[in-house]
């Protein structure tokens, strides 16, 4: 299955995140509604509540907007990351698979 594929990423163990699959979106959302996604998903996990209500009154002091990838120079619309460390990292998969084990644990698997 192709499909968005949003997951935390992080440098040293002090930022590790337990679960680092955040999100798996629709295939069909387009680059902006997934930046519009990954900023929120961001703000809400990692932002006090007065950072949180300061992000919905203006939006333009959000300290770790979140911004797409690029490729020399040019917006990659199909890739996204927020935040610092941990960071949420957006991007279209393909071959998404989730499949149960014997002691009925999910393990999934993609391509990048």
């Amino acid at each position: 299955m192709k499909t968005w594929l949003v997951t935390w990423k992080w440098a040293g163990n002090h930022a590790k995140v337990e679960n680092p699959i955040e999100a798996i979106l629709s295939f069909r959302l387009s680059g902006k509604r997934v930046r519009e996604i990954v900023e929120q998903i961001y703000v809400d996990a990692k932002y006090t509540l007065s950072e949180r209500a300061s992000y919905a009154n203006n939006k333009k002091f959000n300290p770790y907007p979140a911004h797409y990838g690029t490729i020399k120079g040019i917006d990659y619309l199909d890739e996204v990351y927020c935040g610092h460390n941990p960071y949420l990292h957006a991007r279209r998969v393909d071959d998404l698979k989730v499949e149960m084990n014997s002691n009925g644990e999910e393990k999934i698997s993609w391509k990048e």
